[in-house]
């Protein structure tokens, strides 16, 4: 086997299986199909957090743009996010690795939100308003196939 060195970043093996391994191939098998599934996948975990997001911006009267920012903000925020990421990952039932990507955080720190929002819902306030929350991401979740169906 043997390497290209014209560009450090660019060196790959030469030889038999190389042309496989060509960002080009790997581009037209992913649009051939077999990636195709989990593009949908991806993007449908993606369109319920932002509907999340949106719901729970609104219940818990927090800016979106706050819901979103990189760092962990102030306690009612961080508290928003994390029941935002409990909400999707316990109602839709998505991966925590999914939910963390979509929210742009680590699958342990979405494990820890879940953690932190089951120990606050004995408290019947926040029970009734994630209840609320659960509801409006159910009737999203409908409406959403609804739509799709008629595609």
């Amino acid at each position: 086997m043997s390497f290209r060195f014209s560009d450090p970043a660019d060196a790959a093996p030469l030889g038999r299986g190389a042309a496989a391994r060509s960002p080009d191939r790997r581009r037209a098998r992913r649009r051939g199909g077999r990636y195709r599934d989990a593009d949908r996948a991806a993007d449908r975990v993606a369109e319920r957090c932002r509907c999340v997001e949106t719901v729970v911006a609104h219940a818990f009267g927090v800016a979106l743009a706050d819901l979103r920012h990189e760092t962990r903000g102030h306690a009612p925020v961080a508290f928003a996010r994390q029941v935002a990421m409990y909400v999707v990952h316990v109602w839709f039932g998505c991966s925590l690795s999914a939910v963390g990507r979509c929210f742009g955080r680590d699958r342990t720190t979405v494990a820890h939100a879940c953690r932190v929002v089951e120990d606050r819902r004995e408290d019947r306030r926040v029970d009734r308003l994630i209840s609320a929350i659960e509801v409006a991401s159910g009737l999203y979740e409908g409406l959403s196939d609804g739509l799709e169906g008629e595609r």
